[in-house]
């Protein structure tokens, strides 16, 4: 039985039984959508830029471009709905990718890396006495109060937020929240109005970050962990109070 041109459309989409066999399918194949965003320095988000980073797609690693001196990245020909992870290699970084997001109506035009270089990186390491295990992550984020972004001067952070990772990692592994100086202290039970969270050394797979604060509501955040990455969650596409 030859296919319909729609049904075949369907079937190179995966769309299954969401479209139909008489051609009626147009409205289910989903749309193109871009991912745009900047590639920002972690002590330097506001004006500090990553030049000649290669930008790539997780999920389709064929996607990939070069950022200029703006530091700024853009993709075309994703689609609606389907889940997208961006990595950003550099000579002079670690290894990061973003947290792992739904492609919403209209895509992403917000999407940022936060990057500490790899001198800040080891000594953010030193602070918490971790040693970067090459065969597991580790997870940031922020929780970012409404509004906020690292793209401006100051604090944007929402204080006063308990987080919690599934599955599960042992205590030792995290929750360790930055205080209000931006350094990630063991000793804290919340976070700071820095809003920083990390969780050091995760097994790879997927991870799903919620938290919790009384009369506030928060987006929860999704990782997909790789051995020897460093995942950074950065706002405005962290954890938000909503």
């Amino acid at each position: 039985m030859k296919l319909s041109s729609g049904l075949g459309v369907c079937v190179l989409f995966g769309l299954g039984s969401a479209c139909s066999d008489d051609g009626g399918d147009a409205q289910a194949v989903p749309k193109l959508v871009p991912v745009k965003g900047v590639a920002a320095v972690f002590n330097d988000a506001v004006t500090g830029r990553i030049a000649d980073a290669t930008v790539s797609v997780l999920e389709h690693p064929e996607m990939q471009l070069t950022t200029g001196a703006d530091g700024l990245f853009s993709f075309d020909g994703l689609h609606e709905g389907e889940d997208v992870t961006l990595v950003l290699e550099h000579a002079d970084y670690p290894l990061i990718q973003t947290g792992t997001h739904t492609l919403p109506p209209g895509g992403i035009d917000d999407l940022t890396f936060q990057v500490p270089s790899k001198p800040i990186y080891d000594l953010l390491a030193s602070v918490v006495a971790v040693t970067p295990d090459p065969s597991r992550c580790q997870l940031v984020t922020t929780i970012t109060r409404k509004g906020g972004t690292i793209l401006e001067p100051g604090a944007h952070g929402e204080a006063g937020v308990t987080v919690a990772l599934a599955p599960e990692l042992p205590a030792e592994h995290g929750p360790i929240y930055f205080n209000a100086n931006v350094i990630p202290e063991k000793a804290l039970t919340e976070s700071s109005e820095d809003g920083g969270v990390l969780f050091v050394n995760a097994a790879p797979g997927e991870y799903v970050l919620s938290g919790e604060k009384s009369g506030a509501t928060l987006g929860d955040v999704r990782f997909k962990c790789r051995a020897g990455v460093l995942v950074n969650a950065s706002p405005p596409r962290g954890m938000n109070v909503l």
